[in-house]
């Protein structure tokens, strides 16, 4: 099946043997990661779409794909228009996912789905909104994608190896004593998790099943008394065996749901997060036992990093920045002379941070988008069909690296020419709102929803805004998109927490013009006391050392205070960096750095 359209019918043939009114396919995988696993990419096999989030809706005789702004400009080009209809998620106007099925399926019918790729979360959401309609939801023993998937991957089989507690901050013994004691607290026997990330962050496991995700795929039940490791054992080198056999016990990874039915069987009271656990997981466990649902203890313990975590992120994010800085005199030395391209660039690039010590890869896939290409949020240079960099237009570099002591991410906007009054207005706007959201006070317990606003209030000044949230937490040589914590309208609630690490990334796209976004990683820290009974307060602090295209300011629009944010964080910078740099390095860097 070569064609969007044959695989479409080969699902549609499969649906009416099933006597299926729609079938849903997401972009997770069994583990709900947000990237996965080239077997896992089923989406994208079906409609030819790359991007790492969407759901697509398939019926007997129309197919739709939403997906989020980050990507709506990558979707148009990569749909075929005469089989999917593309709904922009957050667009006004667009209709959601049950709205539409609510239009297309008629009472008393079924929509299936495959529920180890549905959280519990998603498809009790899902199920609410569509049974007043009398539809309802299937659950499929097997997933139609894999039914008509020819030569699809295998499993990963990457080796699994050990994190020294140099560089995690707490051993094995003691994070297992840490998650028992939150375990208590919720009344719960066992623990069930499924999401790589904290699996990986509890073991002191990392591996590389996922793509630029320093994870392997597993499973975890943890009890008061032992703990079990499902994962294929020939993947665990002899060291890591060695590190977690005291405490945990091996078992093959596809026994885990014959494990948990066992255990459901003898009546245990079983504990998961609803939005990381799987739809399958609580049809296992079954009604009559029922499933605890309460956020996992383990996100959060991840998420408030200890203070050795703290000290990795700075240290990586100071070496980080030597790679940025050599990075931006080069690209300021070699386009004049042509030949760069966008591949080129990001290559260069990464091969300035795999010289770096503790480097361990790419955090994700560079992205160096050049004119017009920097509106593609998510935008990768392709060999061959890439853009050569000029000396005109402004250039947008996304970029990161895991090293063994925390994991980057920063992007930067920088002019190659002469920028436009307009360019530099959207510029600064951005840059407005990036130093307002640094800058901030806040009381314990505030969100990042309640501070989202902040970093767009320049851009709605203007009727402008950008379609992605502000912000992300990161992980310690973990995934570079880490929950529970993020800044955005649609976050999850969760109060910011001291020790968290979050982004900080406003933007602007032009779509077929350029794109800016300004992207600064920052830790949240105790903020000085003051007076008063609303205490304590929290604020950011940035760790992200790479300094900003002065180019692209307009002056004029900044404030006193914001004129001193950027001069203080540009001497913060140079005076972190130039110690390490070579002496016309440390020449450009004082020369990019000077105040306002």
């Amino acid at each position: 099946m070569s064609s969007a359209r044959e695989r479409l019918c080969g699902l549609r043939q499969l649906m009416l043997q099933r006597g299926l009114a729609a079938y849903l396919v997401p972009s997770t995988d069994e583990h709900h990661s947000e990237y996965v696993p080239e077997g896992a990419r089923r989406l994208r096999w079906l409609s030819g779409f790359t991007g790492s989030a969407g759901t697509i809706l398939v019926t007997l005789t129309e197919a739709f794909l939403w997906t989020d702004g980050r990507y709506h400009v990558q979707a148009s080009k990569e749909l075929d228009p005469l089989e999917f209809t593309f709904m922009k998620t957050g667009v006004p106007g667009v209709p959601e996912l049950e709205e539409v099925l609510c239009t297309r399926v008629r009472s008393g019918e079924k929509v299936g789905l495959d529920p180890r790729v549905f959280s519990i979360q998603e498809f009790g959401k899902l199920e609410k909104r569509l049974e007043p309609f009398g539809i309802k939801l299937l659950p499929l023993e097997e997933n139609l994608v894999d039914l008509l998937w020819e030569e699809r991957p295998g499993p990963p089989r990457a080796p699994v190896w050990p994190l020294e507690a140099c560089f995690t901050g707490l051993e094995l013994v003691e994070k297992l004593s840490l998650v028992r004691e939150e375990l208590a607290k919720k009344g719960a026997e066992v623990l069930v998790l499924g999401a790589l990330d904290e699996i990986a962050w509890l073991l002191n496991l990392r591996g590389s099943d996922v793509p630029y995700n320093p994870v392997f795929q597993a499973y975890v039940l943890l009890s008061q008394e032992e703990a079990f490791l499902f994962v294929e054992d020939s993947k665990l080198t002899n060291e890591a065996y060695q590190k977690i056999s005291p405490w945990v016990k091996v078992r093959p990874y596809q026994h885990f749901g014959e494990f948990l039915m066992q255990l459901a069987a003898k009546g245990s009271r079983l504990m998961a997060d609803p939005a990381s656990a799987s739809q399958w997981v609580k049809e296992v466990v079954g009604k009559e036992v029922g499933l605890l649902e309460n956020p996992s203890p383990v996100a959060l313990l991840k998420a408030a990093k200890n203070p050795v975590e703290i000290q990795g992120m700075l240290s990586c994010h100071k070496r980080d920045g030597l790679a940025m800085v050599r990075f931006l005199r080069w690209l300021e030395e070699e386009v004049p002379k042509g030949g760069v391209t966008e591949t080129a660039a990001a290559q260069y690039l990464d091969g300035l941070r795999a010289s770096l010590d503790y480097w361990a890869g790419p955090s994700f896939e560079t992205i160096v988008a050049y004119g017009a290409n920097g509106a593609v949020v998510h935008y990768r240079p392709t060999p061959g069909r890439d853009l050569e960099l000029r000396c005109r237009g402004i250039l947008l570099v996304d970029s990161g690296a895991h090293y063994l002591d925390g994991t980057t991410d920063v992007t930067r906007t920088i002019a190659l020419g002469r920028p436009t009054a307009m360019q530099r207005d959207r510029f600064t706007r951005v840059l407005k709102g990036h130093i307002f959201l640094a800058r901030i006070r806040f009381p314990q317990g505030t969100t990042g929803k309640q501070l989202d606003a902040l970093a767009r209030t320049h851009l709605w000044e203007a009727g402008l805004d950008y379609r992605h949230g502000t912000g992300h937490g990161i992980g310690c040589y973990l995934n570079v998109h880490e929950g529970p914590q993020s800044i955005s309208p649609k976050d999850t609630g969760v109060a910011l927490q001291e020790g968290m690490f979050v982004t900080n990334e406003p933007g602007f796209y032009q779509e077929g013009a350029f794109g800016i976004r300004i992207e600064n990683v920052m830790v949240v820290e105790k903020a000085q006391e003051l007076p008063g009974d609303y205490g304590p307060f929290l604020r950011f602090r940035t760790v992200t050392m790479v300094p900003l295209d002065k180019r692209l300011i307009d002056r004029s629009m900044l404030g006193e205070q914001e004129r001193a944010w950027l001069n203080h964080y540009h001497e913060e910078v140079r005076r972190t960096l130039s110690p390490e740099l070579e002496p016309e390095e440390a020449a450009w860097l004082e020369r990019a750095t000077r105040p306002l």
